[in-house]
Formats: C-alpha cells, sequence, structure tokens
C-alpha cells in the first residue's frame, strides 16, 4: 500500500504529480540520445516508472527515508 508522503519544506521538497508531465520528460531522454541519469530525489517514482522502459542506466538517490 502506497502512503502519503508531505513534503518537507527544509529538503526544498516538491513532488511531481503529473502524469503526462513525467511521460513528457522521460520522451526527452529518448529524443536526445541520452544514456545515463542521475534522478535525485525520485519520491514517490511518478518520473521514475517511465525512465524505466527508456534503454538507459539509471541511478535514483533519496535522502527522505519516509518516501524510500
Amino acid at each position: 500500500m502506497i502512503r502519503a508522503v508531505k513534503a518537507k519544506k527544509h529538503l526544498g521538497q516538491h513532488f511531481l504529480i503529473n502524469e503526462g508531465i513525467a511521460l513528457d520528460i522521460s520522451n526527452l531522454i529518448t529524443i536526445n540520445q541520452i544514456k545515463n541519469v542521475l534522478e535525485i530525489g525520485p519520491g514517490m517514482g511518478v518520473l521514475t516508472k517511465n525512465l524505466l522502459n527508456k534503454s538507459i542506466k539509471l541511478k535514483v538517490v533519496e535522502i527522505d527515508s519516509e518516501s524510500i
């Protein structure tokens, strides 16, 4: 079960929730032929799930233990 995570001001968090924008961002990876991607603060994974469908080397870094 996925639970909501509140944005933490001291971490400067802003959560991407729009699936369409996440898809547009991930499609830029293919258009620009990017091979290595570092996603900092994947949060709940809205963008990450689209990036996993790409032929890229993906690394994600999350410091918020509530989001892991």
